[in-house]
């Protein structure tokens, strides 16, 4: 397979990529995300996916793969855009607000081919229920610190996974990779997939 340009400093991305044995070069891309603030999420997220794409492909090296992929994910409720915590107690006010109630997640992923100049996005939604959490229940959460650098204050992939009621739709775009999307997104662009 190809090299690809992973313009996320996600670690999660860079896993599930890795585990399906696409080679990697991890450059992440440094946008203003606050630019889109205005725009409603299922824009905003994609226009950050393709903002970070640009940014990556105005910084090419010689040398630098052919595809740069370039994601952005947003947890939402209500309307309201829940990102990455910056304090403890940022965080319990999330994970205040998700307790009992369902959100979205909406990941959308960019991908350029260098080579022709074509650049591709799609965006993919997921509802996520959380239990009624008490109190302790978000301090535990809280001393595991998986909430920094996470949209809405949690992963799923970790002990949020046992907050969790239900998730309809995909979960890995909860992870922040969708993966039937990325596997479109890459067979519509052409990207070799053996």
């Amino acid at each position: 397979m190809d090299t690809i340009l992973l313009a996320s400093g996600s670690p999660r991305r860079r896993e599930i990529l890795e585990q399906f044995g696409f080679p990697l070069v991890v450059r992440p891309s440094d946008t203003d995300e606050s630019l889109r603030d205005y725009l409603p999420v299922e824009e905003r997220v994609v226009a950050l996916a393709l903002d970070k794409g640009r940014a990556a492909a105005a910084a090419v090296r010689d040398g630098d793969p052919r595809w740069i992929l370039s994601a952005d994910t947003l947890v939402s409720v209500g309307g309201r855009v829940l990102g990455k915590a910056g304090t403890r107690d940022e965080a319990r006010g999330f994970l205040e607000l998700l307790s009992g109630a369902s959100h979205r997640v909406s990941s959308a992923l960019a991908l350029t081919d260098r080579e022709s100049g074509t650049v591709r996005s799609i965006l993919e939604e997921t509802e996520v229920l959380f239990s009624k959490l008490s109190e302790e229940e978000i301090e535990a959460y809280l001393d595991t610190r998986e909430w920094e650098g996470a949209a809405g204050a949690y992963r799923i992939q970790g002990r949020a996974a046992f907050l969790v009621e239900r998730v309809v739709g995909s979960w890995s775009c909860v992870v922040g990779l969708p993966l039937r999307s990325f596997y479109v997104i890459l067979r519509d662009c052409g990207y070799p997939l053996r």
